[in-house]
């Protein structure tokens, strides 16, 4: 198949797009981002990177932590083995980015300063689907109880009006 326009089936359509970004994925994307973005003296992960991944901003958003965390170890479930993968799962989520109260911060410093709390949900949510597949991804069955413990925080924030 050169082109998308030769392909005639939904098989083939899908087929051809899931090889294009999986290629992506492993010759672009991950190998920029464990390159640049990953913080080697502090943990966790840098988000505001050029696209010559020079730094624009040390600060690090608290869900992309998570976010990243995910994507890591799902790749390394369900694409590659990499061990550079799983260890790169291992971030400052819980040393850094938990409050007293249990929820989580929106925005710390590159060493896990508190910048920025919000009251959504948002990175409670990237952290309990990044606790789940590292748990999978590692064996590690506290992740999963972690994962489940934040998930049921996320539903009592959800439902519970004023929170």
């Amino acid at each position: 198949m050169d082109t998308k326009a030769n392909i005639a089936q939904p098989t083939e359509y899908l087929g051809y797009w899931g090889d294009v970004y999986k290629n992506d994925f492993l010759n672009d994307v991950m190998p920029f981002w464990l390159k640049y973005g990953i913080d080697k003296e502090n943990g966790g992960y840098f988000t505001c990177l050029n696209r010559d991944g020079s730094l624009m901003d040390s600060n690090k958003s608290v869900w992309f932590q998570g976010r990243f965390a995910f994507i890591l170890a799902y790749a390394y479930n369900h694409i590659e083995k990499n061990p550079e993968w799983l260890e790169a799962c291992k971030n400052f989520i819980e040393k850094h980015c938990f409050d007293e109260d249990g929820r989580m911060f929106y925005e710390v410093t590159a060493t896990g300063i508190p910048v920025r709390k919000r009251r959504y949900v948002f990175s409670e949510t990237f952290a309990a689907i990044a606790m789940a597949q590292y748990s999978i991804a590692s064996g590690d069955k506290s992740y999963a109880e972690k994962a489940v413990r934040l998930f049921k925080q996320i539903l009592y924030y959800k439902n519970t009006p004023g929170l």
